[in-house]
């Protein structure tokens, strides 16, 4: 995994099971793979985090429009 499909796929994903708390299971996930000495796992976790992150986010970026 590490393409931006795969990454907004799975970020997605999150969300439908976890709803607000997908960028937390996310982190903790990538906290995990840390611990374990997986960093090119935990980089890919905190990017899926992120992404959760902006999915949920109530803040409309400047360069949007919406329809």
């Amino acid at each position: 995994m590490g393409t931006n499909s795969e990454i907004y796929r799975t970020a997605n994903l999150l969300i439908e099971e976890y709803g607000e708390m997908a960028a937390p299971a996310a982190f903790i996930r990538a906290d995990q793979l840390f611990e374990r000495g997986d960093l090119p796992g935990r980089r890919v976790w905190l990017r899926i985090a992120r992404i959760a992150e902006d999915l949920l986010s109530e803040h409309i970026p400047g360069n949007s429009s919406i329809h």
